[in-house]
């Protein structure tokens, strides 16, 4: 499709951006957040929002580069909102659940935004399964510490590094208990 030719279905760029935001909220899961049994409702919620994260690769880059705010509604945010009440619910003061709540979503979207996508799109020439740590051409002396971790970083899935997150995510808000 030519540029000229998406103008037959939008008016204008703002009209492709509000658009664009409509079609990725469409799909973004609903929380199921149960505070009797919080650490596991927590990690479902995760999974199913790096999931959704997973879907709309290129979201997280357009909000860096383009102004999303005028398309955000109250519509798009209830889930954030479900998400900050469930907090509070576990007895989080505001402050600490402003914390939580920022963390989780930082550490799912920075997660599926740089490791999922490195793995899902690689660069070409690129076996995300042979990534060691130490970049091709560098010398393993140069970098000690890393070629230390090159054994376990090659056994381990995006997935398990994800359940590792996940883990370090619970401990915390637990933590803040």
């Amino acid at each position: 499709m030519s540029p000229r030719a998406l103008y037959n279905y939008v008016a204008d760029r703002r009209d492709l951006l509000a658009e664009m935001v409509a079609v990725c909220q469409r799909d973004r899961p609903q929380p199921e957040l149960d505070a009797d049994r919080w650490p596991e409702s927590l990690r479902a919620y995760c999974r199913e929002l790096r999931t959704w994260y997973r879907a709309h690769p290129s979201m997280l880059a357009l909000a860096r580069a383009e102004d999303l705010t005028p398309f955000v509604s109250s519509d798009l945010m209830r889930t954030d909102d479900a998400v900050v009440a469930f907090l509070l619910d576990l007895g989080l003061s505001p402050r600490d659940a402003y914390r939580a709540w920022s963390i989780t979503m930082l550490q799912v979207a920075g997660f599926a935004e740089i490791w999922d996508a490195w793995h899902d799109r690689p660069p070409p020439g690129l076996d995300p399964a042979a990534w060691t740590g130490v970049p091709p051409g560098v010398q393993a002396t140069a970098l000690p510490n890393l070629r230390r971790l090159a054994d376990a970083a090659a056994q381990q899935s995006p997935d398990a590094l994800f359940e590792s997150v996940l883990t370090m995510l619970v401990d915390g808000v637990r933590a803040l208990l």
